[in-house]
């Protein structure tokens, strides 16, 4: 694992970008909150992230998924859990 490219990073965030547009496009609210698991922000609904019994607002699954894929975090337990 390691660092990722700047390629490699683009890839990822194109890849959540895409789950929100999808929420969008089948109707997924954007006036409706959910509170998001790891930053504790309510944020909207469209763009949050479910992970098992944990959900993310899309900045934090960016920076979940970043941090798996670079191998800092081997579980999302262990992402929420972290400071």
């Amino acid at each position: 694992m390691g660092k990722l490219s700047d390629s490699e990073r683009k890839v990822i965030t194109r890849r959540l970008s895409g789950l929100v547009l999808k929420q969008l496009q089948a109707g997924v609210s954007t006036s409706t909150k959910e509170i998001c698991y790891k930053c504790g922000y309510n944020k909207p609904l469209a763009g949050a992230i479910p992970y098992g019994p944990y959900s993310l607002c899309n900045d934090c699954a960016l920076r979940y998924e970043l941090a798996k894929a670079e191998g800092d975090v081997q579980s999302i337990k262990d992402f929420v859990l972290s400071e």
